[in-house]
């Protein structure tokens, strides 16, 4: 993989931050500096290989400099955490300082999405729904799509009912990963959130898959099905809505309910809603809100269920859009 020089140093950057990178910035030739903001500028995706690419290079570059080469994997290990997160960043540091026995479960997301579709398509449901359960969201719901209908569903419920993983199961995943990927690795026993997570990738579907998946958790088991979809649409998701639609919800909210609600809620979904009411109806909130005082979390939450409530009746029958990712626009 070859990458400008120019180019090396825009990921750099990138990676690094805006305060950093102006720091760095202050110390580069006028002209170098104009050929590392135009790379930047043409930068759009970077895939998981040409990052990690450039960070060992920028890693073994250090190395090699006796001054430097002091400390520097605790260095290329604060850089990463601090710009990826605890979890990426570790995962990628890890792989970039050759830490054998770090390449945990959660390094799986850095795996090649189509990489991991070919690897996991024959194996067991309970080890697709454990790596799946690993994985960002996104990347879980790309993976889930590719699979036939019927092992989607056996997958998902699987992953909504997940709780402790057993070593068992872990070492059947090295395995496979050991097999088909030649990637070395030792997981542990993890404990996961299984209604959670479900909810997640769930969202992360197109329509239509989320339909069928939802239709097929129902049928199995009723309540899981009803806590998922209790947990893929929150209070905070209504500042995703259209205004539209937050207007003709709003027509079906009850006055006494809606000060309560807003009362422990994000700014931006008290923005959103505010935004959308007539002057006189927002003045009236607002001045609600304020007469009541301190109002107990439990009522709070009760409020914000009841408009939740009537946003999934609202949905089911058409009149609003919950806005999740996947439909098209035409």
């Amino acid at each position: 993989m070859t990458v400008a020089g120019s180019e090396k140093a825009a990921l750099l950057l990138l990676m690094l931050g805006e305060d950093q990178a102006a720091k760095v910035l202050q110390h580069v030739d006028a002209m170098d500096v104009e050929k590392i903001g135009s790379a930047m500028a043409a930068i759009r995706n970077v895939d998981n290989k040409k990052a990690e690419s450039v960070v060992n290079e920028f890693h073994r570059a250090l190395s090699s400099e006796t001054a430097l080469g002091v400390g520097v994997p605790g260095y290329v290990r604060k850089v990463l955490t601090n710009t990826l997160g605890e979890q990426k960043g570790g995962s990628l540091a890890n792989r970039v300082l050759g830490d054998e026995q770090a390449l945990e479960i959660d390094s799986l997301r850095w795996l090649d999405t189509e990489a991991l579709v070919q690897m996991l398509k024959d194996e067991h449901p309970q080890i697709i729904a454990i790596t799946l359960a690993h994985l960002e969201k996104e990347q879980a719901a790309k993976v889930l799509k590719s699979l036939r209908s019927d092992l989607q569903e056996n997958v998902v419920m699987r992953i909504a009912t997940m709780q402790t993983i057993p070593q068992a199961a872990m070492k059947q995943l090295q395995n496979v990963l050991k097999k088909k990927l030649s990637v070395s690795a030792s997981f542990k026993t993890s404990t996961v959130d299984g209604a959670m997570t479900a909810a997640s990738i769930i969202n992360s579907l197109d329509s239509d898959s989320e339909a069928r998946v939802l239709e097929a958790l129902t049928k199995s088991d009723e309540s899981l099905s009803e806590r998922i979809q209790d947990l893929m649409f929150v209070f905070s998701n209504l500042a995703d809505l259209a205004d539209k639609s937050v207007q003709l919800l709003l027509r079906e909210v009850a006055s006494d309910v809606l000060p309560t609600a807003l009362k422990g809620a994000e700014e931006k979904v008290r923005d959103k809603i505010l935004n959308n009411m007539s002057k006189r109806a927002k003045e009236m909130v607002i001045e609600d809100m304020e007469a009541r005082g301190p109002i107990k979390l439990s009522d709070v939450e009760a409020a914000q269920k009841d408009i939740l409530a009537i946003a999934r009746k609202l949905a089911e029958s058409g009149q609003i859009d919950l806005g999740r990712g996947g439909d098209d626009y035409v």
